[in-house]
């Protein structure tokens, strides 16, 4: 609230109050009034009804008048009672001294005035009694007026005093603030020259201009040139911050790191544009924000320790399914407080130490156990010639069968390699999914002759995409293969190909055991099995899944998976209708 508003609003509160307090002092006043009125004219009545000459022209006197002025007129004698009546039954009244207050009192005080209910009239009436003598006669005469009419003429000077004070209220307040508006002009227009900049509607502080309004000589004039020397000064700091900072921004946003600046509160100063890449978050959704809003628990706790030993702390972030990228991240502690966050992309380096990693481990593993068999059944037959034909049959098909369980893995992982490699624009060609999709369907029952597999088209075709043929059919191959294998007998497959217009949209479903739902994050892995055990005896190798995720991701498109245990699986691979360069 402005100074001027203040002081404006003091003192209306202050005449407020003053109305307030004297509001009832004013009630009070005009009930005094009204009193005094009343007394007032039954005393000119007296004095007039007293100038008769006779006690029986007194009385036609106070017939006359009573009439004019009150309401109701009574006359009592102090050893008689009451001798008249204007409203009463004179009969009945006469030679009787009735107590009242009012009466009362007028005898010993010579007036009296009480407000009380009239059975007669039916309502509140206001007594005044006033004490006089005629013609050695101690005599009251008692004047009655509706108390009614007296509050309603109480109401409406009331009213004419709250709007009276009302009018006087805004004729203070409209002064008030003429003179305080023209004593605070100079002020107001100093806030004015300078709130655009505070706004942030202005680059630079503007200058407060000197003229009719604020003259040089005075004080305000002399503030003004004070603000301006100021703001002279100011700007050239902030042109020369300003200068550096650019300098160093545009350092940092050349950089291929990512940079992530947090005070000691752990809030977010500064990110440069590869770290905005890293952490999937623009720097204007996190500036001056909490660094936890990036969902990262392990780069804030990295903050942490850096802060806490003083000294850079290093951590390479493991990959997510989404978010296939290593980072290496090295927290650096800063002198002021806070700390510097470092992101380096090290996919590639990681990408293929963690290749050379898994193939060593995962091939000795898969190739471990055939060679084991192959072996042991070879120095079966060796060491014991003697045995049956048919002994040595049956060792020599398991032979066999291990065999090609190597042969099939070597030729996966060789498929894998090829794929890794990436799929080169001349391998392109118009292929058609229908066509595909038969062609597998063959391949699979001729093993599995048994096999219901059903394929579906959904919209106009054609259903032709530009893709490599071989891999899209060893794709939609593996995924008939593993659903034909993990179905119960007979197997019932169905293939569903959706023309989207500018995609395609591929369903292989069975009514196969189904994967539990903790294992569907994990079955695209290499070497990965639900079930181990059935997967071998199924001859599978674990790949198969992989190759398909390859598979389409090189061709631009997404594989998801819906499974039930004990309900069936359903595999969605989209694929776009035609591929980027």
């Amino acid at each position: 609230m402005s100074f001027r508003k203040k002081i404006l609003f003091s003192y209306i509160l202050i005449f407020l109050l003053f109305t307030i307090l004297l509001y009832p002092i004013v009630t009070t006043l005009i009930g005094n009034i009204q009193e005094r009125n009343l007394r007032h004219q039954a005393k000119e009545l007296i004095i007039y009804i007293t100038s008769a000459p006779t006690f029986e022209n007194l009385i036609d006197r106070l017939q006359y008048k009573e009439r004019y002025i009150f309401f109701r007129v009574s006359l009592i004698d102090a050893k008689d009672g009451f001798i008249y009546d204007s409203h009463g039954d004179v009969a009945s009244l006469e030679g009787k001294l009735l107590y009242r207050y009012e009466i009362d009192k007028a005898f010993t005080k010579g007036d009296g005035y009480e407000v009380r209910y009239s059975p007669l009239f039916g309502q509140e009436m206001a007594y005044m009694a006033v004490h006089f003598t005629y013609a050695g006669r101690e005599l009251v005469l008692r004047t009655a007026f509706p108390f009614g009419q007296l509050q309603d003429l109480n109401h409406d000077l009331n009213l004419t005093f709250l709007i009276l004070g009302i009018a006087i209220l805004l004729l203070f307040s409209l002064l008030s603030w003429f003179i305080l508006h023209y004593l605070t002009r100079p002020v107001q227009q100093i806030i004015q020259a300078i709130r655009p900049y505070q706004l942030g509607l202005a680059e630079h502080i503007p200058k407060i201009p000197l003229g009719k309004q604020i003259r040089p000589q005075d004080e305000f004039g002399q503030l003004a040139d004070t603000l301006n020397s100021l703001t002279n000064r100011i700007e050239s700091q902030i042109a020369s911050l300003t200068q550096e900072k650019n300098e160093k921004s545009a350092i940092l946003e050349s950089l291929v790191e990512g940079v992530v600046v947090v005070d000691g509160a752990m809030n977010v100063i500064y990110m440069n544009r590869m770290a905005e890449v890293f952490l999937s978050m623009q720097e204007q959704e996190l500036a001056g924000k909490s660094f936890s809003l990036t969902n990262q628990p392990e780069c804030e706790q990295l903050i942490i320790d850096a802060q806490k030993k003083g000294q850079p702390v290093a951590l390479v972030l493991k990959p997510k399914r989404q978010q296939k990228r290593f980072i290496d991240a090295v927290a650096v502690p800063r002198g002021e407080g806070g700390a510097i966050l470092v992101l380096q992309d090290k996919t590639s380096l990681h990408k293929v130490i963690e290749m050379g990693k898994d193939f060593i481990a995962n091939a000795s593993h898969e190739l471990k156990t055939p060679i084991t068999i192959i072996r042991g059944f070879a120095e079966t037959l060796h060491d014991h010639p003697e045995l049956s034909r048919d002994v040595s049959l049956e060792i020599t098909k398991k032979i066999v069968s291990n065999c090609g369980r190597m042969e099939t893995l070597v030729k996966n992982l060789l498929t894998l390699a090829a794929v890794d490699e990436g799929l080169p624009r001349s391998r392109l060609q118009e292929c058609d999914l229908v066509d595909l999709a038969k062609q597998a369907k063959m391949t699979v029952r001729s093993v599995h002759a048994e096999s219901e597999i059903l394929i579906e088209t959904v919209g106009e075709p054609p259903f032709h995409i530009l893709g490599d043929s071989d891999l899209l059919f060893q794709a939609i191959l593996n995924l008939l293969d593993n659903a034909v294998k993990y179905s119960p007998y007979p197997a019932r497959v169905t293939i569903s190909i959706e023309n989207l217009t500018n995609q395609f949209l591929i369903k292989v479903s069975d009514r196969g055991i189904g994967i539990p739902a903790e294992e569907l994050d994990r079955i695209f892995e290499r070497f990965y099995a639900v079930d181990k055990s059935h997967s071998r005896s199924l001859g599978g190798s674990g790949l198969g899944l992989s190759i398909v995720e390859r598979i389409v991701e090189k061709h631009k498109g997404t594989i998801d998976v819906e499974s039930t245990p004990g309900e069936g699986t359903t595999f969605l691979i989209t694929l776009p209708l035609q591929q980027e360069s």
